[in-house]
């Protein structure tokens, strides 16, 4: 979680390429493993982070490494693992293999076999025997070891036999360090040992080396899981091998200023150190707290005068910024989650009305550095703005204002008003939810302009008024006069509760939304001017029984959309060309049949076909599609949606901040304003359920819920 390069070591150990490829098929035939996906994801991503696991993707050609959910079979799996073989041998790396899912031992036999979409339990043809893909890593001449991660029932069954490893063409100078989730004739539950592995990766062990292997983890998740032995072996048969197979670079032990020091704070000391003097060098990143302390007695000792006292500043704030990141890893712990810190730093940034360029701010490591080194001109510190988001975040996290640890460390960073002051104002922005109005247009029939529309105002996600707003006309004038109407009711109840109304949903069927650009409302001021706007999908207010029976699946897609950038960088959206939605029941057949997981988008606009958003809304809550509604693509669309990419963890405000920007003819840095987006988020989710209160609706003939069955 820190900023050291991809694959770099700590000084005087060698330098050797890891590879990593996570394998998590679900079976057909078994029950449907909910945390498979999540587990797996969370593991690779601590493995490829260059400060924890070290590791690069293992396939080659830039193909995703990380293989997880529906459609995975045997054959997939095996000719993953050979490429992946083929890969680390070619780069002499050594192979990080995790298998996750179900297994079994057929018989009386104790050797484990993973269970692809085709398994059938207790047969060998149509699973992978683990030992026999282990054997064949670990026996290849050109990979220097492997480390196999396995958590599947019966876990304890996957080493290959003796013979095997101690022969072979590498004549018994294998290396492979495994780690198992249970004994053989043992369960494994909810992914239980993923999950503790991965907690461990990110906090470190007391009391071991600057990495730690299987016996160490082993030794730490022994007891933590119940019913299942944790199961370690570690064969190391090369004699050259200058250091041990490896899990992860033990954290806690090392906690170092390099470590927990960002880019902006790097550069901006070295060019400090400079201006002091040429040829003072600034501390080392990789050093420890005590070279620090030795760097500022340096600085002191230097004549006094503008360069010495700015260098002075820029280390202490280094200090206070190192400082930050260790006490919110050890305040919050398990709490401590990018989503969270996102989220945190979005609601301090979008009342600031900025939001940060790039797409850089993925750890903890970073936004602080961002926060203490890239703070707004108008302040002449640090203080406001890393208070107020560490006040934020503590909120977030569910953690009382009044914690000694917090005040402790205001105390310690020389921050104790500014800290108290940001107490109050996380008080007042109570997780950026304060006062919200909803306006549905679900009353619309067919399509049409309806003839009133509901409102609703929330206070952090509470309802405290309902109303419903007359029609002037059932068009598209009445109903923009139908919605001032409203938010000019909420805002006369925000006055009384002395809170301002920032944000507007509305809801709208799919026809409106192809035909109408609400946040373009507005007499006096646009409506997207006064306000943030955000798209919904009003069918969800009142879902036939077909939509109600796939809800769960359409919520669970928030596992992955609520998650930073993959491996590959990329928002989590599929895009979906002409010829992918040409033939309506090819479509349907992909999303009933779980081809596409993700978000979605269109890389042209849909025209008038209301239908298509219909079926592809039914299946997630975020929809994309080309702002033009001439149908060419627009500029974002052919290079990857790049600007997405780099705004995703923003997103849906950065789509307000970019049509501002568009019409105010200011110079944006993408094309996010290209793009239009149906954001149907979490609270939405669940505003939606509280809004159904009676029995689900029949099912219904006419709607386009019926043509996804």
């Amino acid at each position: 979680m820190t900023n050291r390069p991809r694959g770099g070591r700590p000084p005087g150990r060698p330098d050797t390429p890891r590879h990593l490829l996570v394998i998590a098929p679900q079976c057909r035939q078994m029950e449907h493993l909910d945390l498979l996906e999540p587990a797996a994801t969370g593991l690779y991503e601590v493995l490829t982070d260059p400060a924890l696991g070290g590791c690069d993707p293992g396939l080659p050609d830039g193909r995703s490494a990380l293989l997880t959910g529906d459609g995975i079979t045997s054959a997939d799996v095996r000719a993953a693992v050979s490429d992946a073989v083929r890969h680390a041998a070619r780069r002499r790396a050594v192979l990080v293999l995790a298998l996750l899912g179900h297994g079994f031992v057929p018989g009386r036999s104790s050797s484990l076999y993973l269970m692809t979409e085709e398994s059938v339990e207790d047969v060998r043809n149509g699973s992978v025997g683990v030992g026999e893909l282990l054997t064949d890593a670990a026996d290849d001449p050109g990979v220097p070891g492997v480390l196999a991660l396995v958590d599947t029932c019966h876990a304890g069954g996957a080493p290959p036999p003796v013979h095997e490893l101690t022969g072979g063409t590498r004549n018994g100078r294998t290396r492979l360090a495994l780690l198992m989730a249970s004994a053989v004739t043992q369960p494994a539950t909810g992914l239980s040992f993923t999950r503790g592995l991965t907690d461990l990766i990110v906090h470190g062990l007391p009391n071991t080396e600057d990495e730690f292997g299987v016996t160490d983890a082993a030794r730490a998740l022994k007891g933590a899981l119940p019913g299942q032995d944790v199961t370690g072996l570690d064969y190391d048969a090369d004699g050259a091998a200058r250091a041990p197979v490896w899990i992860a670079r033990n954290v806690r032990e090392r906690p170092t200023p390099g470590g927990l020091c960002g880019r902006l704070a790097v550069d901006e000391l070295a060019a400090a150190f400079r201006a002091v003097d040429p040829r003072l060098r600034a501390p080392d990143a990789a050093g420890d707290a005590a070279g620090l302390a030795a760097a500022r007695e340096d600085l002191l000792a230097r004549p006094a005068g503008p360069a010495r006292g700015h260098a002075l500043a820029v280390l202490d704030a280094l200090i206070v910024a190192v400082r930050t990141v260790a006490f919110l890893r050890g305040w919050l712990g398990a709490d401590l989650t990018t989503a969270r810190m996102r989220h945190a730093l979005h609601t301090l940034l979008a009342a600031e009305g900025r939001l940060p360029s790039g797409d850089r701010l993925r750890t903890d490591v970073d936004i602080v550095d961002e926060l203490v080194f890239n703070h707004p001109s108008a302040d002449d510190d640090w203080r406001p703005g890393l208070t107020r988001f560490v006040a934020l975040l503590g909120r977030v996290c569910g953690r009382p204002p009044d914690a000694p640890e917090l005040h402790n460390w205001g105390t310690r960073c020389g921050a104790t008003a500014e800290l108290n002051a940001a107490l109050a104002y996380a008080t007042r922005r109570a997780g950026g939810r304060r006062l919200a109005l909803v306006v549905s247009l679900h009353a619309a029939l067919a399509d049409d302009w309806p003839e009133e529309l509901d409102a609703w105002l929330l206070r952090d996600g509470d309802l405290l008024h309902h109303e419903r707003f007359p029609c002037p006309g059932a068009d598209r004038t009445g109903a923009e006069v139908a919605v001032e109407d409203a938010a000019a009711w909420a805002e006369d109840h925000g006055a009384a509760l002395d809170l301002p109304l920032e944000r507007v949903d509305i809801a709208l069927p799919a026809g409106l939304l192809l035909d109408w650009r609400p946040e373009e409302a507005g007499v006096a001021a646009l409506l997207g001017i006064r306000y943030e706007v955000r798209l919904h999908w009003s069918r969800r207010l009142t879902p036939d029984a077909v939509l109600r029976s796939i809800e769960r699946v359409v919520g669970a897609r928030w596992d992955v959309l609520s998650d930073p950038l993959g491996e590959d960088r990329r928002a989590p959206v599929d895009w979906l060309g002409r010829d992918d939605v040409a033939e309506a029941q090819v479509l349907r057949a992909k999303l009933r049949t779980g081809r596409y997981r993700r978000g979605l988008g269109l890389l042209h606009h849909p025209g008038a076909d209301a239908p298509l958003l219909d079926l592809l809304l039914a299946y997630t809550p975020v929809l994309l599609w080309p702002h033009d509604p001439a149908g060419a693509d627009p500029g974002c669309a052919e290079d990857g949606h790049r600007c997405l990419d780099r705004k995703w963890w923003a997103m849906p405000a950065a789509l307000a901040y970019a049509y501002r920007d568009r019409w105010a003819d200011r110079e944006a840095d993408d094309d996010l304003a290209d793009l239009r987006a149906v954001w149907d988020d979490p609270d939405w989710l669940r505003f939606c359920g509280a809004f159904r209160n009676g029995p689900p609706p029949a099912r219904a003939s006419d709607t386009a819920a019926e043509g996804m069955s």
